[in-house]
């Protein structure tokens, strides 16, 4: 009886391809909320921080909330499996609710923070199913690690294709959109829906899961009793989770206050120089996720996971060093986060293999198999990473002055002239600008960040265990048992 079986390769390249309209969706949502928010809508500091609050708060709701749908998710029986079911109806709910959060209602104060709070909650929550069902289906397709490495690398390479797309894209279209920023803003929010519900079609009519011994073991229904017991039992498990909250969080305050630095620190608002980095970190990301595959191969993953994290320290020292010990220019900037991203981009797969790994390890140690419930993990540590991140943004910008002393007044500005050009903006800018409020803004923006993915390395490289050798074991010993059932039976 044979463990490992192949994907077939058009239900690979289905799966994966779709990752690009997933990416681009989250990308627009959690890149740009606050953009649009600062910088169309003209949210007060007071506005700012409720927002930040409100948003955590429902960050970390919905991370707990995780974990139910992937209860949920493994415990559904339909013609169409257990993945597929949520994962469109996730795609078009969410498609709906990102739609009406990138919407000016003309509400200030307590109308304004209320209506916001229902809409993020409702987003996280749809999302949620589109987000678990995608990702646990993974693991699933395959036992072969190689085969997961290629699986994993591939989606990656694709999200972060639809993450670069609107990433280096958007900054271009709502400075400068006939009708506003608020105007391009909903545009946006309507055209990268569109996309994502197609992507989502793709997969749940393109998409031919594999049966196999191990991936498709007949078991009980998980009991809702047991489903802490799950992830607080697979050690290994709890590894990923501080190991991946850490990672996140970190990666995440840099993105978030990536466009600041361009339009404040930087002072081109409007340019082409952060889709320039943008491009540039695309190229790093990329590459270091599509030769993932054979470096893993070469170096095994503790020596990947330590060089990268290297790569990461010297991207953020030199970024950071930009105008004091280096010049101030695209191509200091440009090398540091070549460096950096390069870097990022190997751990990223890293992390997702090794949660992949776990499900295994828990099958192996508990004796039931739970895919969806570990997968869970992943959006709900990118949900309290981002509740981490949506903090420290929204407090930085108002704590340093940025929001209410600079970009406030932008704002206005832009929205009496909607003619004022970029040489103009950014000649307030400079005007309104302190060295105090830049330097806040590059110790939240890499600073934190620097510390956490250290903080990363550390936690993985004292706790994680599952390597070749015991995840062959593993892999061996569940075949062995599944024999031992089909005697029996």
């Amino acid at each position: 009886m044979e463990a490992i079986q192949k994907f077939d390769k058009k239900s690979k390249y289905m799966y994966t391809t779709a990752a690009i309209g997933r990416d681009m969706m989250y990308a627009f949502y959690a890149n740009f909320l606050l953009i649009f928010l600062t910088n169309a809508v003209g949210v007060t500091d007071a506005e700012l921080v409720a927002v930040g609050i409100v948003m955590a708060v429902a960050r970390v709701w919905d991370a707990v909330n995780d974990t139910f749908m992937g209860f949920i998710i493994d415990n559904t029986k339909s013609k169409w499996g257990k993945f597929k079911p949520w994962l469109i109806i996730g795609a078009i709910t969410s498609a709906i609710v990102f739609f009406a959060l990138f919407q000016d209602y003309g509400l200030s104060g307590a109308p304004f923070v209320i209506v916001f709070g229902i809409l993020y909650v409702l987003s996280g929550m749809t999302f949620t199913m589109n987000d678990i069902s995608y990702w646990s289906m993974y693991p699933s397709f395959t036992t072969d690690p190689k085969e997961r490495e290629g699986i994993a690398s591939l989606a990656r390479i694709f999200a972060s294709l639809g993450m670069f797309i609107v990433v280096g894209g958007v900054p271009l279209i709502y400075p400068n959109f006939p009708g506003g920023p608020k105007l391009a803003f909903s545009v946006l929010a309507l055209v990268i829906g569109l996309i994502f519900i197609g992507s989502q079609i793709m997969v749940f009519f393109g998409v031919k899961e594999p049966r196999n011994v191990i991936t498709h073991v007949k078991q009980d229904k998980t009991k809702f009793k047991d489903l802490l017991g799950i992830i607080i039992k697979n050690d290994q498990l709890v590894v990923i989770i501080v190991a991946i909250l850490l990672f996140n969080a970190g990666y995440f305050i840099t993105t978030a206050l990536g466009l600041y630095f361009f339009d404040y620190d930087f002072n081109r608002y409007g340019g082409t120089e952060f889709t320039i980095f943008t491009v540039i970190l695309a190229f790093s990301q990329l590459m270091a996720i599509g030769l993932f595959p054979a470096i893993v191969k070469k170096f095994g993953r503790k020596r990947i996971f330590l060089t990268a994290t290297i790569l990461v320290v010297i991207g953020y020292a030199v970024f950071f060093s930009a105008g004091y010990v280096f010049e101030l220019s695209m191509l200091v900037i440009g090398i540091a986060g070549f460096v950096l991203f390069f870097g990022q981009g190997l751990i990223q797969v890293l992390v997702l293999v090794m949660l992949a790994d776990t499900i295994e390890y828990g099958q192996w140690k508990l004796g039931t198999r739970n895919e969806s419930i570990v997968f869970s993990i992943n959006p709900f540590v990118t949900k309290m990473a981002t509740a981490i991140q949506t903090l420290v943004v929204s407090i930085t910008l108002a704590t340093s002055g940025l929001n209410s002393v600079v970009i406030n007044p932008v704002t206005t500005a832009k929205e009496n002239n909607p003619d004022m050009t970029n040489e103009q903006v950014r000649a307030l800018i400079s005007s309104l600008t302190t060295p105090e409020m830049l330097l806040d803004l590059r110790i939240s923006m890499l600073g934190i960040p620097l510390v956490l993915i250290v903080l990363s390395y550390v936690v993985y490289h004292r706790f994680y265990k599952i390597d070749d050798k015991l995840y062959s074991q593993i892999t061996t010993d569940l075949l062995s048992r599944s024999e031992v059932k089909s005697e029996e039976a």
